[in-house]
Formats: structure tokens, sequence, C-alpha cells
């Protein structure tokens, strides 16, 4: 999702993040909150938890860094309960080079860390190891982790060997830029293919009520946007307002997993 020097964000010196062996130059790692909401109901996801750069490139390992620093930040505020769930981002790369890093930080939040999604994203054709991917989503559905794909193609059909590979719960993609209704109409019919409802699809970049009502039209369970709910700059201390659909969600979540309906 696109995100400018207008969004409200918590903002750190690139160089305070970024290792010594690679050190940045300078710039900024900013982070900000989308909130998930239900596009049918007032029903409230995770708030994911949006890192991006400004005024400089990261290399992909200073990447997998920014991307650690959100897996943290993101337990944190579960932890001290700024919010209910909380959505991260980390990429095939970030898996494959620190898996053990991560499941240090999940072992140090185990009381909360049920409460995260996980969003991957990254190309099949640079996975080292399949089989280290599928072992990882596994691991994190040990946890009652959802686990999510963030596809960055224009189109969900693009990415149909990323869903073959982690067999997403849900998935999230920018909202169609074109205003012609096939591409919204396909939207719901490309989810089935790739192996999950559309009620488990998260459209992100709504901007205003026409594509809210395009994006519900088509059958997307949840949105993310200024048009469902401005992004809010991460909390630095006190809690922010929490929601019990949250948790309802994540149930129905779970026994969507074990073919369950929810009532």
């Amino acid at each position: 999702m696109a995100a400018t020097t207008m969004t409200p964000a918590h903002r750190w010196p690139a160089r305070s993040i970024c290792s010594e062996i690679e050190p940045a130059s300078a710039g900024e790692v900013c982070a900000t909150i989308w909130p998930t909401r239900s596009l049918h109901t007032r029903v409230r996801w995770f708030d994911e938890l949006y890192l991006w750069t400004d005024g400089f490139e990261p290399s992909p390992v200073q990447w997998s860094r920014i991307q650690l620093l959100g897996l943290q930040r993101g337990l944190a505020m579960l932890a001290h309960e700024e919010a209910e769930q909380v959505g991260v981002t980390l990429s095939f790369g970030t898996v494959q080079k620190f898996d053990e890093r991560i499941d240090a930080q999940l072992r140090a939040h185990a009381l909360v860390a049920h409460r995260l999604a996980v969003l991957l994203r990254g190309s099949v054709e640079l996975v080292r190891s399949s089989y280290r991917i599928r072992a990882f989503v596994e691991y994190l559905r040990a946890q009652q982790i959802s686990v999510g794909l963030r596809v960055t193609s224009p189109r969900l059909a693009m990415e149909l060997s990323a869903f073959a590979l982690i067999q997403p719960d849900f998935a999230k993609i920018l909202a169609p830029t074109s205003t012609h209704g096939d591409s919204w109409d396909n939207l719901a019919l490309e989810a089935r293919v790739a192996g999950i409802s559309e009620q488990w699809l998260i459209v992100a970049g709504l901007q205003n009520q026409e594509q809210i009502e395009r994006a519900t039209h088509a059958g997307a369970g949840f949105g993310q946007g200024n048009a469902v709910r401005p992004a809010q700059k991460p909390a630095s201390g006190g809690a922010v307002a929490r929601s019990p659909g949250a948790a309802r969600t994540t149930r129905a979540l779970s026994r969507t997993r074990l073919g369950l309906r929810s009532s």
C-alpha cells in the first residue's frame, strides 16, 4: 500500500537499524498501522504494522533486518496490549536467512504470539528450499498464527505458485487501478482458483466509496485504506482501541482451517 510523507508514522534513523556491515545512508525507516476491517460488518481484524523506507533504498539484507524490526515491534504491541491482533510481513528471503531469530522472537513472546498474523511474500523462483518454507508455515500454524500471502503482482493468478507453496489462510492484494468491472469481478474467481475463499481476501489501498462498493460486490471479505479506516501512528505508550470482533475473526479462521463454518 502506498505511503506518503502525510501518512502518520513512527520514524527511526536507518543507521540505528541496519547492520554496521552494510551501513545505510541518511534516511529513515517508517512504520504505520493500517486497520483491517470487514467490508460487510463492523468487525475489525488485525492491525497491520506496515514498514517502508524514506530517503534510501535498502539492500535485501537490510530489508530483512527491517522486517525483523517489524516482527519485534508487532510482538511488543501485543505484549503491551496496544492491539488485539497485529499483522506483519516477512519475505521468503528473510525466513530462509533468519529463521532462528524469528523463532527466538516468537518463543520470547509465546503468550501473545497466537494473536499474530504473518503475511509472507516473495518470488517462488528465488526460494532455495521449498521444504524450508513449508516447514516454517507449519511451524507458524502450530503456534496458532494465521498465515497469509501478500500478493505483489497486479493479479492473484500471477502468483499461483506462491499460493501452492504456502497454502495461505488469507491473501492481501492492492485494489485494481483499472475502473473496468472485469478487473474487480476477476478477484473472486482468481481467489477460488488460488485455493482460498474470497471472504478471506483483503483488498488494500481502498481510497473511495466506489472502490469499497466494487470490492464488496466482488465478494472480498476485508479491506484496508483511507476509505475503510485511515492509517494510524503506532502507539508509543498507552493502548489503542481494541475490538472484540478481532478475536471472533480469529476463531472463525481457525474453524475454517478445520473445514467448519462459523455460526
